[in-house]
Protein backbone atom coordinates (compact mmCIF):
# COMPACT_ATOMS: atom_id res chain seq x y z
CA UNK A 1 0.00 0.00 0.00
CA UNK A 2 2.87 2.71 0.79
CA UNK A 3 4.40 1.90 -2.61
CA UNK A 4 0.92 2.88 -4.13
CA UNK A 5 0.65 6.01 -2.64
CA UNK A 6 4.90 6.67 -3.55
CA UNK A 7 3.72 6.00 -7.30
CA UNK A 8 0.56 8.35 -6.47
CA UNK A 9 2.96 11.14 -5.29
CA UNK A 10 5.21 11.13 -7.82
CA UNK A 11 2.92 11.38 -10.54
CA UNK A 12 1.02 14.42 -8.18
CA UNK A 13 4.69 15.94 -8.59
CA UNK A 14 5.26 15.58 -12.31
CA UNK A 15 1.28 17.20 -12.74
CA UNK A 16 2.59 19.83 -10.71
CA UNK A 17 5.24 20.62 -13.10
CA UNK A 18 3.56 20.25 -16.06
CA UNK A 19 0.97 22.58 -14.69
CA UNK A 20 3.02 25.58 -14.09
CA UNK A 21 4.79 25.30 -17.61
CA UNK A 22 1.44 25.10 -19.28
CA UNK A 23 0.50 27.98 -16.88
CA UNK A 24 3.07 30.20 -17.92
CA UNK A 25 2.29 29.18 -22.15
CA UNK A 26 -1.53 29.52 -21.61
CA UNK A 27 -2.17 32.28 -19.08
CA UNK A 28 -5.44 32.35 -18.30
CA UNK A 29 -5.64 28.71 -17.89
CA UNK A 30 -3.49 28.60 -15.22
CA UNK A 31 -4.33 25.56 -12.26
CA UNK A 32 -6.68 23.63 -14.60
CA UNK A 33 -4.29 20.88 -16.33
CA UNK A 34 -2.73 20.25 -12.82
CA UNK A 35 -6.18 19.66 -10.85
CA UNK A 36 -7.07 17.04 -14.20
CA UNK A 37 -3.32 15.22 -13.50
CA UNK A 38 -4.62 15.17 -9.96
CA UNK A 39 -7.97 13.68 -10.53
CA UNK A 40 -6.50 11.38 -12.90
CA UNK A 41 -3.69 10.24 -9.61
CA UNK A 42 -6.93 9.94 -7.41
CA UNK A 43 -8.72 7.55 -9.64
CA UNK A 44 -5.69 5.16 -10.24
CA UNK A 45 -5.35 4.91 -6.56
CA UNK A 46 -8.91 3.91 -6.04
CA UNK A 47 -8.63 1.69 -9.32
CA UNK A 48 -5.36 0.48 -7.71
CA UNK A 49 -6.90 -0.22 -3.84
CA UNK A 50 -10.22 -1.63 -5.22
CA UNK A 51 -7.88 -4.56 -6.96
CA UNK A 52 -5.63 -5.16 -3.91
CA UNK A 53 -8.89 -5.09 -1.51
CA UNK A 54 -10.68 -7.69 -3.95
CA UNK A 55 -7.37 -9.66 -4.33
CA UNK A 56 -8.24 -10.05 -0.52
CA UNK A 57 -11.80 -11.67 -0.72
CA UNK A 58 -12.38 -15.30 -0.30
CA UNK A 59 -12.19 -17.13 -3.60
CA UNK A 60 -14.78 -20.15 -4.64
CA UNK A 61 -12.77 -23.10 -3.89
CA UNK A 62 -15.03 -25.50 -5.75
CA UNK A 63 -16.36 -27.34 -2.34
CA UNK A 64 -19.92 -27.89 -1.97
CA UNK A 65 -21.83 -25.42 0.52
CA UNK A 66 -22.71 -26.89 3.80
CA UNK A 67 -26.06 -28.27 4.14
CA UNK A 68 -28.55 -26.09 5.40
CA UNK A 69 -29.67 -26.59 9.42
CA UNK A 70 -33.02 -27.71 9.34
CA UNK A 71 -35.00 -26.85 12.32
CA UNK A 72 -36.01 -29.27 15.11
CA UNK A 73 -39.53 -29.25 15.54
CA UNK A 74 -40.79 -28.20 18.68
CA UNK A 75 -44.12 -30.02 18.76
CA UNK A 76 -45.06 -33.84 17.78
CA UNK A 77 -48.50 -35.65 18.23
CA UNK A 78 -49.45 -38.81 20.42
CA UNK A 79 -52.20 -40.91 19.19
CA UNK A 80 -54.61 -41.99 22.29
CA UNK A 81 -57.90 -44.06 21.99
CA UNK A 82 -60.52 -42.37 24.24
CA UNK A 83 -64.17 -43.88 25.23
CA UNK A 84 -66.99 -41.72 25.85
CA UNK A 85 -70.64 -42.70 26.32
CA UNK A 86 -72.89 -43.31 22.87
CA UNK A 87 -75.89 -40.96 21.87
CA UNK A 88 -77.70 -42.88 24.12
CA UNK A 89 -75.80 -43.41 26.74
CA UNK A 90 -76.04 -47.85 26.32
CA UNK A 91 -72.40 -47.67 24.92
CA UNK A 92 -68.81 -46.28 25.67
CA UNK A 93 -67.61 -45.94 22.11
CA UNK A 94 -63.86 -44.98 20.93
CA UNK A 95 -62.57 -41.87 20.05
CA UNK A 96 -59.58 -41.74 18.70
CA UNK A 97 -57.39 -38.55 18.86
CA UNK A 98 -53.70 -36.53 18.12
CA UNK A 99 -52.39 -35.18 21.09
CA UNK A 100 -49.88 -32.27 20.57
CA UNK A 101 -46.92 -32.73 22.99
CA UNK A 102 -43.53 -31.41 22.61
CA UNK A 103 -40.64 -33.26 20.48
CA UNK A 104 -38.57 -33.78 23.06
CA UNK A 105 -39.56 -37.20 25.13
CA UNK A 106 -38.18 -35.64 27.95
CA UNK A 107 -40.54 -32.83 28.37
CA UNK A 108 -43.54 -35.09 27.60
CA UNK A 109 -46.06 -35.61 30.34
CA UNK A 110 -46.68 -39.51 30.69
CA UNK A 111 -49.46 -41.00 28.07
CA UNK A 112 -51.56 -42.16 30.98
CA UNK A 113 -51.82 -38.50 31.86
CA UNK A 114 -53.02 -37.49 28.58
CA UNK A 115 -55.38 -39.81 28.50
CA UNK A 116 -57.39 -38.42 31.79
CA UNK A 117 -56.48 -35.32 30.89
CA UNK A 118 -58.32 -35.43 27.37
CA UNK A 119 -61.25 -37.39 28.66
CA UNK A 120 -61.69 -34.50 31.61
CA UNK A 121 -62.43 -32.29 28.27
CA UNK A 122 -65.24 -34.14 26.44
CA UNK A 123 -65.74 -35.79 23.03
CA UNK A 124 -64.82 -34.26 19.87
CA UNK A 125 -67.69 -36.13 18.41
CA UNK A 126 -71.00 -34.34 18.53
CA UNK A 127 -72.10 -38.50 18.71
CA UNK A 128 -70.49 -39.18 21.50
CA UNK A 129 -71.39 -37.81 25.29
CA UNK A 130 -68.82 -36.73 28.11
CA UNK A 131 -68.01 -39.22 30.92
CA UNK A 132 -66.21 -37.26 33.17
CA UNK A 133 -67.44 -33.99 34.88
CA UNK A 134 -65.22 -31.01 33.00
CA UNK A 135 -64.94 -28.98 36.34
CA UNK A 136 -62.78 -32.24 37.61
CA UNK A 137 -59.01 -31.88 37.94
CA UNK A 138 -56.37 -34.40 37.70
CA UNK A 139 -54.12 -34.18 40.83
CA UNK A 140 -52.11 -36.79 40.10
CA UNK A 141 -51.64 -40.41 38.45
CA UNK A 142 -49.12 -43.15 39.34
CA UNK A 143 -48.54 -46.35 37.66
CA UNK A 144 -47.48 -49.49 39.77
CA UNK A 145 -46.84 -53.07 38.41
CA UNK A 146 -50.02 -52.62 36.37
CA UNK A 147 -51.65 -50.80 38.84
CA UNK A 148 -53.08 -46.66 37.81
CA UNK A 149 -54.03 -44.63 40.98
CA UNK A 150 -55.84 -41.61 39.58
CA UNK A 151 -56.53 -39.06 41.87
CA UNK A 152 -59.32 -36.68 41.19
CA UNK A 153 -59.98 -33.02 42.74
CA UNK A 154 -63.50 -33.11 44.84
CA UNK A 155 -65.14 -31.95 41.51
CA UNK A 156 -64.85 -35.67 40.58
CA UNK A 157 -67.52 -36.01 42.82
CA UNK A 158 -69.50 -33.01 43.75
CA UNK A 159 -70.12 -32.39 40.13
CA UNK A 160 -70.99 -35.44 38.89
CA UNK A 161 -74.25 -36.05 37.29
CA UNK A 162 -75.05 -38.65 38.86
CA UNK A 163 -77.51 -41.81 38.36
CA UNK A 164 -75.95 -45.57 38.19
CA UNK A 165 -76.18 -44.88 34.59
CA UNK A 166 -73.90 -42.42 34.48
CA UNK A 167 -71.45 -43.68 37.18
CA UNK A 168 -71.58 -46.90 34.77
CA UNK A 169 -70.67 -44.92 31.71
CA UNK A 170 -67.61 -43.03 34.03
CA UNK A 171 -66.14 -46.27 34.99
CA UNK A 172 -66.06 -47.80 31.65
CA UNK A 173 -65.08 -44.70 30.03
CA UNK A 174 -61.97 -44.59 32.56
CA UNK A 175 -60.88 -47.86 32.71
CA UNK A 176 -61.04 -49.09 28.99
CA UNK A 177 -59.52 -46.02 28.10
CA UNK A 178 -56.07 -46.29 30.60
CA UNK A 179 -55.94 -50.03 29.81
CA UNK A 180 -55.85 -50.03 26.74
CA UNK A 181 -52.28 -48.86 27.62
CA UNK A 182 -49.43 -51.56 27.89
CA UNK A 183 -48.41 -50.71 31.51
CA UNK A 184 -51.47 -50.88 32.84
CA UNK A 185 -54.07 -53.49 33.60
CA UNK A 186 -55.85 -51.99 36.59
CA UNK A 187 -57.44 -48.84 38.16
CA UNK A 188 -57.89 -47.51 41.32
CA UNK A 189 -60.14 -44.16 41.44
CA UNK A 190 -58.95 -41.86 44.19
CA UNK A 191 -61.03 -37.94 44.92
CA UNK A 192 -58.07 -36.07 47.26
CA UNK A 193 -55.99 -38.68 48.14
CA UNK A 194 -58.72 -40.70 49.43
CA UNK A 195 -60.17 -43.92 48.13
CA UNK A 196 -64.29 -43.57 47.52
CA UNK A 197 -67.30 -46.20 48.00
CA UNK A 198 -69.28 -44.83 45.43
CA UNK A 199 -69.07 -41.98 42.58
CA UNK A 200 -72.74 -40.60 43.63
CA UNK A 201 -74.26 -43.60 45.46
CA UNK A 202 -74.58 -46.36 42.95
CA UNK A 203 -71.41 -48.30 41.64
CA UNK A 204 -68.98 -49.36 43.83
CA UNK A 205 -65.33 -47.83 42.97
CA UNK A 206 -63.77 -48.59 46.65
CA UNK A 207 -61.46 -51.24 44.86
CA UNK A 208 -58.77 -51.68 41.99
CA UNK A 209 -61.28 -52.20 38.88
CA UNK A 210 -59.98 -53.93 35.91
CA UNK A 211 -60.75 -54.49 32.24
CA UNK A 212 -64.30 -57.08 31.46
CA UNK A 213 -65.39 -58.54 28.72
CA UNK A 214 -69.32 -57.86 28.36
CA UNK A 215 -71.04 -60.30 26.05
CA UNK A 216 -74.20 -60.14 24.17
CA UNK A 217 -76.31 -57.51 21.93
CA UNK A 218 -74.02 -54.35 20.81
CA UNK A 219 -76.42 -51.42 20.77
CA UNK A 220 -76.34 -48.83 17.92
CA UNK A 221 -78.98 -46.80 17.51
CA UNK A 222 -80.55 -45.38 13.87
CA UNK A 223 -79.64 -41.92 14.42
CA UNK A 224 -75.73 -43.13 14.84
CA UNK A 225 -76.34 -45.75 12.19
CA UNK A 226 -77.60 -43.07 9.70
CA UNK A 227 -75.60 -40.21 10.71
CA UNK A 228 -72.45 -42.53 10.37
CA UNK A 229 -73.05 -43.53 7.12
CA UNK A 230 -73.43 -40.04 5.92
CA UNK A 231 -69.74 -39.17 7.31
CA UNK A 232 -68.51 -42.45 4.70
CA UNK A 233 -70.89 -41.17 2.28
CA UNK A 234 -68.83 -37.62 2.47
CA UNK A 235 -65.29 -39.29 1.97
CA UNK A 236 -65.01 -39.12 6.37
CA UNK A 237 -64.14 -42.01 7.92
CA UNK A 238 -63.69 -44.87 5.36
CA UNK A 239 -62.16 -47.41 7.71
CA UNK A 240 -66.24 -48.34 8.83
CA UNK A 241 -66.56 -49.77 5.42
CA UNK A 242 -64.05 -52.73 6.30
CA UNK A 243 -65.76 -55.07 8.93
CA UNK A 244 -62.47 -56.00 10.44
CA UNK A 245 -61.03 -52.55 10.97
CA UNK A 246 -64.24 -52.24 12.94
CA UNK A 247 -64.26 -55.26 15.01
CA UNK A 248 -60.59 -54.26 15.94
CA UNK A 249 -61.30 -50.48 16.71
CA UNK A 250 -65.02 -50.93 18.78
CA UNK A 251 -65.03 -54.57 20.05
CA UNK A 252 -62.46 -52.72 22.65
CA UNK A 253 -65.68 -51.10 24.21
CA UNK A 254 -67.12 -54.17 24.98
CA UNK A 255 -63.06 -55.28 27.17
CA UNK A 256 -61.33 -57.29 24.03
CA UNK A 257 -58.04 -55.08 23.12
CA UNK A 258 -57.30 -53.69 19.63
CA UNK A 259 -53.96 -55.19 19.29
CA UNK A 260 -55.36 -59.02 18.91
CA UNK A 261 -55.48 -61.27 16.15
CA UNK A 262 -58.68 -60.41 14.51
CA UNK A 263 -59.56 -62.41 11.95
CA UNK A 264 -62.41 -62.83 9.51
CA UNK A 265 -64.95 -65.31 9.20
CA UNK A 266 -68.02 -66.25 7.60
CA UNK A 267 -69.94 -63.79 5.44
CA UNK A 268 -72.93 -63.42 3.74
CA UNK A 269 -74.69 -60.34 2.06
CA UNK A 270 -74.96 -57.43 4.55
CA UNK A 271 -73.23 -60.07 7.58
CA UNK A 272 -70.17 -60.91 8.34
CA UNK A 273 -68.46 -62.58 11.25
CA UNK A 274 -64.78 -61.90 13.14
CA UNK A 275 -63.12 -64.03 15.17
CA UNK A 276 -60.51 -63.55 18.15
CA UNK A 277 -58.86 -65.50 20.30
CA UNK A 278 -57.99 -64.01 24.28
CA UNK A 279 -57.22 -65.90 27.56
CA UNK A 280 -57.91 -69.20 25.75
CA UNK A 281 -61.46 -68.13 23.99
CA UNK A 282 -62.38 -67.52 20.99
CA UNK A 283 -64.90 -64.94 20.79
CA UNK A 284 -67.15 -63.99 17.30
CA UNK A 285 -67.95 -60.75 16.90
CA UNK A 286 -70.88 -60.15 14.54
CA UNK A 287 -71.71 -57.19 12.17
CA UNK A 288 -73.90 -55.91 9.47
CA UNK A 289 -74.50 -53.15 7.54
CA UNK A 290 -77.74 -51.37 8.79
CA UNK A 291 -77.62 -48.82 6.08
CA UNK A 292 -75.95 -49.06 2.60
CA UNK A 293 -75.20 -52.58 1.53
CA UNK A 294 -72.46 -53.51 -0.47
CA UNK A 295 -68.97 -51.83 -0.66
CA UNK A 296 -70.23 -48.42 -0.09
CA UNK A 297 -72.01 -49.17 3.56
CA UNK A 298 -70.55 -49.31 6.98
CA UNK A 299 -70.49 -51.95 9.54
CA UNK A 300 -71.42 -51.83 12.79
CA UNK A 301 -71.45 -54.53 15.60
CA UNK A 302 -74.55 -56.23 16.58
CA UNK A 303 -73.62 -58.78 18.78
CA UNK A 304 -70.31 -60.42 21.01
CA UNK A 305 -70.34 -63.58 22.21
CA UNK A 306 -67.78 -66.83 22.68
CA UNK A 307 -67.55 -69.10 20.13
CA UNK A 308 -69.13 -72.16 21.34
CA UNK A 309 -72.37 -69.88 21.63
Amino acid sequence: MRHLVRIVQEQDAQSKVQAKVQGRVQGRGEGRPYRKGLSWALLTLVALMFGVLSGCAPRATGEAPEDPVVPVPSQDTVTVDLYFADDQAMEVLPERREVEVPADPAQRPPVEELVVTELLKGPNDPLLKKTLPAEAKLISIQVTDGLALVNFSKEFVTKHPGGSTGEIMTILSLVNSLTCLPNIDRVQILVEGQKIETIAGHATVSGELARKIRLGDFFVSEERSKALQERVDAGEETWRKDPLEVARREAPARGLLPNLDYELSRSKQGYQLVEVEYEDNIYVISLYQPETKGDAGIWVIDRISLLDE
